[in-house]
């Protein structure tokens, strides 16, 4: 019997129009889907790079409320000081010229950026079997020791910034670009005839301490031997005085006095309390160093070369992800001035 129906199922197969593959109609992945599914190191790293800045930026930053924070694109900065001019010359007759006069030759002032790194790894078994219970705290931890990092350097120019013999008449700590550590009696002017001054206070921080340094802070004299007038606006301390600074600044009464006497001048000379925890003893610091600022017109910088950056790599072979954290920075004094220092004893 002839077979009516061949001819029509071979005219479909001929002429009917097949159906192409579309994104729309068709399961697939894509190569970004591809990529995510054999390197696991790529799946973890949006979240533990949020977790890490997360992490980082948790807490205010402190170094920054006493720096000034600068950024650069060199692999060093450079401050250069000059000397300055002294009183004008009387003029004593019509016909009498301009003294012209040169500064001294300024003292180069250099910040060397230097280069930190942490890092963690990740085997493939840890994800597979942990994912983000155990994962997740590395970059927590990597993130607080950068921060940590920073804050600790930034104290460093306060809490060295004291001459400390070295069992031989010399100082042990860092001296700045004139010879001096940045808290000393001796610092000399480039233009005053061999004048020196004074940036360095003594004594715990009380009252009769703190209005001392206060008026050593008002004697500042630049390299001619001239009054800047520096105002002290800012006090700085570790934890450890936080309570003596409120009561010294902010009592009625003089703290610690018999007399009833007012405290007017402190409470009303508008000195902020800043108090920086790395200062602590607990953080290789000192709990009684305490020092003075005009946050106007000091010299105390801070350079990021490269902010903290968080990246990734995944071996091929072991298939261990490794994380690592990197930052780029220097501090450091261009000018003494504008800064009163004492160690508390």
């Amino acid at each position: 019997m002839e077979n009516k129906t061949m001819p029509f199922a071979m005219d479909l197969q001929r002429f009917a129009t097949p159906v192409q593959p579309t994104t729309g109609n068709t399961i697939n992945y894509t190569d970004t889907d591809r990529d995510t599914g054999t390197n696991f190191g790529k799946l973890l790293e949006p979240g533990l790079r949020k977790i890490f800045f997360e992490t980082y930026t948790e807490l205010p930053e402190q170094f920054s409320k006493i720096y000034n924070v600068n950024t650069s694109n060199k692999a060093m900065e450079q401050d250069w000081g000059m000397g300055a001019f002294g009183d004008w010359d009387k003029r004593t007759s019509q016909f009498d010229t301009v003294a012209y006069k040169t500064l001294s030759p300024g003292l180069i002032r250099t910040y060397t950026h230097e280069a930190f790194t942490q890092g963690f790894m990740v085997t493939r078994e840890m994800y597979d079997d942990d994912q983000y219970r155990q994962i997740e705290k590395m970059p927590k931890a990597m993130a607080r020791s950068g921060r940590a990092k920073v804050e600790k350097d930034a104290m460093i120019p306060l809490v060295k910034g004291f001459f400390k013999n070295n069992g031989s008449g010399g100082n042990a700590n860092p001296v700045i670009y004139d010879g001096q550590p940045l808290f000393s009696a001796n610092h000399p002017l480039l233009d005053a005839g061999g004048k020196k001054c004074s940036n360095l206070a003594t004594g715990v921080l009380n009252d009769a301490n703190l209005k001392t340094a206060i008026k050593l802070m008002k004697e500042t004299l630049d390299e001619a031997g001239n009054l800047v007038q520096f105002k002290a606006d800012t006090l700085i301390i570790p934890p450890a005085l936080e309570d003596t600074a409120i009561r010294l600044l902010q009592s009625t009464q003089i703290a610690g006095g018999e007399l009833n006497d007012t405290n007017k001048f402190l409470n009303s000379y508008g000195i902020k309390v800043v108090v920086m925890d790395y200062l602590s003893l607990a953080s290789g610091g000192s709990d009684t160093h305490w020092f003075l600022q005009d946050s106007s017109k000091h010299e105390l910088n801070f350079f990021w070369r490269k902010k903290p950056e968080f990246k990734w790599h995944e071996d091929f072979d072991t298939f261990v992800a490794k994380y690592r954290g990197y930052m780029r920075y220097s501090m450091g004094v261009s000018d003494w001035r504008g800064l009163v220092g004492s160690e508390g004893k």
